[in-house]
């Protein structure tokens, strides 16, 4: 994992942490592919530049995935599916859209929809 995708940048600094969010990811990407990690977890926003950091061949998790009018909830750095795959994502975390909706199935196939007619 390299920043949770709850925190901003009022969080690095409550932690003590120097630097700017985007700093602290790419540091951590660079750090894992070092140790020989095979993928790494990071939101959406940071995607392409970790992408470019890690190659083509690690994996990219990326949580903090939301459609486009979906509340953001307690997630500060998000993306829509078709932003975080056109940025490099292998996987996509979607929770809570799906979870919390009143017909899970058919959210699923908005999402996949928004997929399939991403430019």
């Amino acid at each position: 994992m390299t920043v949770l995708t709850s925190f901003g940048p009022e969080d690095m600094e409550d932690l003590g942490y120097q630097g700017t969010i985007a700093e602290l990811v790419e540091r951590r990407a660079r750090k894992a592919m070092e140790l020989g990690v095979h993928g790494v977890v990071a939101s959406p926003l940071e995607a392409a530049a970790v992408r470019r950091i890690i190659g083509p061949e690690a994996l990219l998790v990326t949580p903090g995935v939301r459609s486009a009018g979906i509340d953001a909830g307690d997630q500060k750095r998000v993306a829509t599916p078709a932003q975080a795959i056109r940025d490099g994502a292998s996987y996509l975390v979607i929770g809570r859209q799906v979870t919390r909706a009143a017909d899970p199935a058919a959210e699923i196939d908005r999402i996949l929809l928004e997929l399939a007619e991403r430019p």
